[in-house]
């Protein structure tokens, strides 16, 4: 661990010299970088902080109270981690303005009873500090050795992670921004995984193009010491998002026609004819067909390529994909003589997402268009319903409409509103209870108020959820079951979900 002055004035070193803290106790845990020695009344311009500053006083000599008390605020400035006085030499007893001032800036200021040669002092302790950088380096030095050799040989994502655990010896978890688990490694499914990310040691961000992706955590059972631990996984953290950036070859002319005319068709810029580019692009469905926008979040490219194209041979159509920021966008061409376009688009995909075995993908589904020009549109609720997905691992804007409407066009304070107007002791009972009532009620609403599909689907059994639907019936003084109150409930609990969402948004 690094060096801090509690525990460099507990080696004999210091002991000897009798070290007696008159100021900034309150501070005293702060890092030691390096021991220096000065007599220089001029010195703070010299120190560059983190120092622990040795001095007899030689160059106080003969200066009064206002001029000590400056180069001791000249010092404290520099963000040294501390100043030791030796009396004796130059000052018998301590000079009260130091003390003074040392207080003021909440400096730690030691007195040094018994003089020690403040060489023994500064070669005892800064070969120490100088062993813990070498031991830091040769750490991170191993670490990225270990990684880049996993990503030359072609690992991914699951390569890295296990990688990684290989160095640290403890379960690592990918989360995403958003909270979903995207992977893990040392855990023995997704309950450890959990586990293992609430009881986490250690965090290390993972940024994707310039912008925060997730973070990549650590479980307990380390050997390592904190600021090891730290390195290690701040190492695994950006050999991870090297593993995801990597499609594992080069994208070819159609690949990067595909992905710049989807960023343009969600950016709303593509100005070219969008028939003529999605030709280039490999993408030329015939007029017989409706287009469905797809937004995958993916952490490797190629599982979210292979999920569209899969789903494409599925429903015997083509696809148009590509990598577009932190998202793989596609668009799945469904048979006009089907008669729900998203429908069939969503149920390929999850088969896709199962025969693949790629459950860390998330995906979203827009809503169906005749036109390849308003295909943007498609896109755009593909890529917000992502953000708003219950927890699974695809979903459909169709779904989340009345979140996305929300969400597009109303302002947090007044969603917030529609929720508290509607559900309010429901909120309250939740607030003071920890329960979560309005999500026992919203899965209850979305699943036609049948008890039998709710209750499976929230693992409860029939008696348990009756007792909350009693709960919930008797908070809001109705039954929910009324059909006048159905859209209000429906409306109030997508709000809550609006608002929470927002809430817990870092």
């Amino acid at each position: 661990m690094p060096l801090t002055l509690r525990e460099l004035l507990s080696f004999d070193v210091l002991r000897e010299a009798r070290p007696e803290v008159l100021a900034g106790e309150g501070a005293l845990d702060r890092v030691v970088r390096w021991v220096h020695s000065s007599e220089i009344y001029e010195i703070g311009p010299l120190l560059t902080g983190g120092e622990l500053l040795l001095t007899t006083g030689l160059g106080l000599a003969g200066t009064d109270a206002g001029a000590r008390r400056h180069y001791l605020r000249e010092i404290a400035a520099r963000g040294v981690a501390g100043v030791a006085l030796e009396l004796g030499r130059t000052f018998p007893e301590t000079p009260r303005e130091l003390v003074e001032e040392a207080r003021r800036q909440d400096l730690p200021f030691v007195a040094l009873h018994a003089v020690v040669p403040f060489i023994r002092i500064t070669e005892h302790v800064n070969t120490l500090i100088v062993d813990y950088a070498g031991r830091q380096l040769r750490l991170g030095d191993s670490a990225t050795r270990a990684l880049n050799e996993a990503l030359i040989a072609g690992a991914g994502v699951a390569g890295v992670l296990a990688t990684g655990m290989e160095v640290i010896g403890a379960p690592l978890v990918l989360l995403s921004a958003g909270g979903a688990l995207v992977a893990a490694h040392g855990v023995a499914g997704d309950r450890d995984a959990w586990r293992a990310a609430e009881h986490a040691v250690c965090a290390s961000p993972v940024t994707l193009h310039g912008q925060p992706w997730g973070r990549l955590v650590a479980g307990p059972g380390s050997a390592l010491r904190a600021d090891e631990l730290a390195i290690a996984l701040e190492r695994t953290a950006v050999a991870l998002a090297l593993a995801m950036l990597r499609t594992g070859s080069p994208p070819s002319e159609r690949d990067r026609q595909a992905s710049a005319l989807l960023r343009d068709l969600i950016e709303g810029t593509a100005e070219a004819d969008p028939a003529v580019r999605a030709v280039i692009a490999g993408f030329h469905p015939g007029p017989g067909h409706m287009l469905v926008g797809v937004a995958v979040d993916a952490v490797e490219t190629a599982a979210a390529v292979a999920v569209i194209d899969r789903a494409a041979h599925i429903l015997h159509t083509t696809a148009l994909r590509g990598r577009v920021a932190r998202l793989v966008l596609g668009a799945l061409a469904v048979p006009r003589a089907v008669a729900d376009a998203v429908g069939a688009a969503a149920q390929a995909l999850e088969e896709g997402l199962k025969r693949l075995g790629a459950p860390e993908l998330r995906v979203a589904v827009g809503h169906p268009t005749a036109d390849l020009g308003e295909l943007g549109g498609s896109l755009r609720d593909a890529r917000a319903a992502l953000g708003l997905r219950r927890g699974r691992s695809l979903v459909t804007a169709r779904a989340l409409a009345l979140e996305l409407e929300l969400t597009r066009h109303g302002d947090a304070r007044h969603a917030a509103e529609v929720a508290r107007r509607t559900l309010g002791p429901l909120l309250d009972w939740d607030a003071a209870h920890r329960t979560d009532l309005v999500g026992t009620l919203e899965v209850f609403l979305l699943h036609g108020c049948s008890a039998t599909r709710a209750s499976a689907v929230l693992h409860l059994g029939r008696q348990t959820f009756y007792q909350r639907l009693q709960r919930i019936e008797a908070l809001l003084g109705y039954p929910v079951t009324d059909p006048d109150a159905h859209a209000a409930l429906l409306l109030a609990t997508a709000a809550h979900r609006t608002t929470a969402r927002r809430d817990a948004t870092p």
